[in-house]
């Protein structure tokens, strides 16, 4: 037993002079700022924060910056233009904007921009970076916030490093360290009720020999609706890439969108890629994988079916996947899909987006679709602020917004003024001491001049009031509910066909899903209906009743004595005849809480 406990005591002292020593050969050091995340939006903040004097570290995994556009092969942006066709979102965006090609680029170009504003703005810049995690201590205002993040743990060229700030921004695409650190986070569309998942992936792959002319004279020549030419971008083809069927079950295309680049190749987006957890770094190896199999058999079918494509052969693959979707925090303030679509003009806003909610496709059987269209709408500082962790800014897609107005909101000029925004407040916060981010962000004084300092950087933030489609409809609170379970797709016209009269497999299929949606963790079944050819209220009734198993000849009065049919209807709103959209999104907004109260 002494033997046991002398080797015990021996291999006890052996493994504290190992982690003495391990701790011994970390360098430490301490800067004013600390971004982590390489994309747009990391530089937009390292870059924000460095001209406001702070001792600025950008720490990355990639080995280049640029991210999404230098290693995804993401070249074109999504614009954001105001009602009177301003740009929205100006600062540190327009500055790179303005050095580009345009809102379709050359890579090489956008990569050489970046590295210019890092570099005149003085940021220290490690990349190819390993083990990047967040150091916590325990809040001191455990009311507020459980952690505080106090700095970053990283490898580099295997040395072992830990750096201090009084501030961190997380821009990695995934809020990684953000996450680490214990911040809460939903996943995908899993907030209304969707697939965790969230929107497919793409591989981005380029093309060289292509004829831009036949090719951008096809297009002219067949003039469809939202297809199109410029001279530097092309999108069409849909018909043509609806015959290719691919060789993987779980990859499928759209039309192609087209990017020109300086050299004359052309980068291509265009593939969606299903099956896979999008958070795990071996799965994304292998979705790439698959994506490159699956050019072997496109790229024949590309030569022989596209205009312009007879020659064209393959000289490029993304390095990385373009993903646009995986977390989302729970921040102290989470947008919703109606301050996008009803134009809200937050008192703490420090970005404007109108980028059409654009919701890619999810899967191969749930394809994607605009819920609407916006004219312009305000994002919040709050957003960037987790809702009980410390010490850190969130600043990419994954900030605190929903999963349908993130399908707007994520774009990349919209998430460059919001990295802008927490580089400048991590300067403003100096003069307020160690107050927490939860405080300062709710704080107007803070605010205030969070605002008028990015004014004189060049943000645009004025005050708008700008009316909403169906501001005024006597069913708007219904249909905004139906709406935010991602049920009612406006399209770009923001037109709501509210006069239409659904058919029987209509109302079928809004039931089900809502009743999924709005109940996400109740286990229904698929309900079927006998309805009549437009539908009735009476055949609403009936449906309505159907999770109840209630079957009974007079529906309609049994619904309304349970409550879930108003006994009186508006006076807009059918009561005999045929149902047109407008009734029954209402009845089944006004259905789906009420069915709480009978379950």
């Amino acid at each position: 037993m002494i033997a046991i406990n002398r080797i015990t005591a021996f291999i006890l002292i052996f493994l504290f002079f190992l982690s003495f020593s391990a701790a011994a050969n970390t360098q430490h050091y301490e800067v004013d700022l600390i971004v982590v995340g390489s994309d747009p939006e990391g530089i937009a903040a390292a870059v924000a924060g460095a001209r406001q004097g702070l001792e600025t570290v950008l720490i990355c995994s990639k080995d280049r910056v640029g991210g999404l556009f230098t290693r995804g092969g993401l070249n074109t942006l999504d614009m954001n233009y105001g009602p009177d066709n301003e740009l929205l979102t100006r600062g540190i965006f327009q500055e790179f904007f303005e050095k580009i090609e345009g809102s379709s680029f050359d890579v090489t170009t956008a990569e050489d921009v970046f590295l210019e504003l890092l570099q005149n703005a003085e940021v220290s810049l490690i990349l190819d970076s390993r083990e990047i995690k967040p150091l916590l201590e325990p809040s001191a205002n455990r009311i507020i916030s459980d952690y505080r993040v106090l700095g970053i743990s990283y490898t580099h060229e295997e040395e072992q490093y830990e750096v201090t700030a009084p501030s961190i921004i997380d821009a990695t695409p995934d809020a990684e360290i953000a996450y680490a650190a214990g911040a809460d986070f939903s996943l995908g569309m899993e907030d209304f009720g969707g697939p965790s998942h969230g929107m497919g992936a793409t591989l981005i792959f380029g093309v060289e020999g292509m004829d831009w002319e036949e090719a951008t004279r096809a297009i002219r020549n067949t003039r469809r609706p939202n297809t199109g030419y410029d001279n530097r971008s092309i999108w069409g083809f849909w018909p043509e890439m609806q015959e290719y069927e691919p060789r993987d079950p779980a990859i499928s295309f759209r039309g192609l969108n087209i990017g020109r680049q300086n050299d004359d190749s052309v980068l291509i987006n265009a593939m969606y890629i299903f099956n896979f957890d999008h958070l795990c770094p071996e799965e994304r190896v292998q979705a790439i994988e698959r994506g490159r199999k699956e050019l072997d058999t496109l790229i024949p079918f590309l030569q022989k079916n596209i205009p312009g494509f007879d020659r064209a052969s393959l000289s490029f693959v993304a390095d990385e996947l373009y993903i646009r979707e995986t977390r989302h925090l729970q921040g102290i303030y989470r947008l919703t899909i109606d301050d996008l679509l009803e134009h809200r003009d937050f008192w703490d806003k420090i970005a404007l987006g109108s980028y059409p909610v654009d919701i890619q496709d999810m899967s191969l059987q749930a394809r994607g679709f605009v819920l609407g269209d916006p004219e312009i709408y305000s994002i919040p500082f709050r957003c960037l602020v987790p809702e009980r962790l410390d010490g850190i800014l969130v600043a990419s897609r994954s900030a605190s917004y929903d999963s349908l107005p993130h399908g707007s909101a994520r774009v990349v000029p919209v998430g460059m003024n919001v990295g802008e925004a927490a580089g400048v407040a991590s300067a403003l916060r100096q003069d307020f001491g160690d107050v927490p981010w939860q405080e300062l962000a709710r704080e107007s004084q803070f605010v205030v001049m969070l605002q008028r300092e990015l004014l004189e950087q060049g943000a645009y933030l004025p005050y708008f009031i700008v009316p909403y489609t169906l501001q005024d409809h006597w069913a708007y609170t219904e249909i905004s509910l139906i709406r935010s379970l991602g049920l009612i797709a406006a399209g770009y016209d923001n037109n709501y066909r509210l006069e239409e009269r659904p058919s029987p497999a209509a109302l079928q299929n809004l039931f089900n899903n809502g009743l999924r949606r709005y109940y996400p963790d109740k286990d229904f079944s698929y309900f079927y209906t006998r309805a009549s050819t437009p539908v009735t209220l009476r055949d609403a009734a009936q449906m309505f009743l159907a999770p109840l198993n209630i079957r009974t000849e007079k529906p309609l009065e049994k619904a309304r004595e349970l409550g879930l049919i108003p006994t009186s209807l508006p006076p807009e709103a059918v009561k005999e005849g045929t149902l047109d959209r407008a009734t029954l999104f209402f009845l089944l907004g006004q259905y789906l809480p009420a069915l709480q109260n009978v379950l």
